[in-house]
């Protein structure tokens, strides 16, 4: 078909500065919804989601701080993040006007009674195991990206590259993450001079399951128990599951991942400026 890329993005006022190669992605993630079946492939791009053996599913954990906000996050990863099949959101209210397929947070085996002991970090560490147990959700894929539901990704992004997956790193450092991640497992230690906390992390069922097995084995119990009896109760952040699966990588499966550098930052209030994304957490979110 021909395609005026120019005319189509002059049709969308919040399309202006898009180049063809964003028109054309556009066009083929938003088209269902205006009645159009055909679908356009840009050869010169890694645009082509359905082609491409590298699909995923997107994992975002929504909590209360958050729900404003989400269809905004929503819009972002539809029009920027590549190659992802489905967008799932694990959340209590289900009420939210998405697209996104939602999945009730009170399905996976712990409940938030369960964090009760952890001081009044109980939502958080109760979101950091569903990113973990989001491969229990029935039908996802067998890889999924989780993204926090405060990060924007503001340019088009892979995250698989020759069936490696695409690792970010940042400057992050808080001891009790890794006393808590080696509590876990003795084998479990910082194994770069750098963080895999960045907001997201792309996970591999096989993967993580065998991280479990690990753990379970080591503790004699269900991974999210170990997980819960390491952390210590007076430690206001004593444990972060963007970390433990980042090392678990570089230690086991070094072979499968790739470290890359994207640009991105912690802000205050949304900025495109020349980032890769952005996260503006609600503890110090300017509205």
């Amino acid at each position: 078909m021909n395609f005026n890329w120019e005319q189509y993005i002059q049709n969308y006022p919040d399309l202006s500065g898009f180049t063809r190669e964003k028109a054309i992605r556009h066009y083929n993630r938003f088209g269902k919804f205006e009645g159009r079946s055909d679908k356009i492939i840009y050869q010169e791009s890694k645009i082509i989601s359905q082609e491409s053996k590298n699909l995923f599913d997107i994992v975002i954990p929504l909590g209360p701080n958050d729900i404003s906000f989400i269809e905004h996050i929503v819009l972002h990863c539809k029009n920027n993040i590549i190659d992802y099949r489905n967008i799932y959101i694990i959340t209590k209210d289900n009420n939210i006007p998405t697209d996104c397929i939602f999945i009730d947070e009170n399905s996976f085996p712990f409940k938030l009674e369960d964090f009760n002991s952890l001081n009044n970090r109980k939502n958080w560490y109760l979101q950091q195991l569903l990113k973990l147990y989001a491969w229990t959700i029935p039908g996802i894929l067998d890889n999924y990206l989780v993204i926090d539901a405060d990060t924007y990704f503001l340019k088009p992004t892979t995250f698989m590259e020759n069936d490696l997956f695409l690792f970010n790193t940042s400057g992050e450092f808080h001891t009790p993450y890794f006393t808590h991640m080696k509590k876990l497992h003795p084998t479990l230690i910082r194994k770069l001079d750098c963080s895999g906390i960045c907001h997201h992390m792309i996970f591999n069922k096989s993967y993580i399951n065998e991280l479990f097995e690990l753990v379970s084995q080591y503790h004699n119990c269900e991974f999210w128990k170990a997980f819960l009896k390491c952390v210590e109760p007076s430690e206001s952040s004593g444990a972060a599951e963007y970390e433990i699966y980042f090392n678990f990588m570089l230690i086991y499966h070094p072979e499968s991942i790739k470290i890359r550098n994207l640009n991105w930052a912690n802000l205050r209030s949304y900025s495109i400026g020349n980032y890769d994304y952005i996260s503006i957490h609600w503890y110090s979110r300017q509205v």
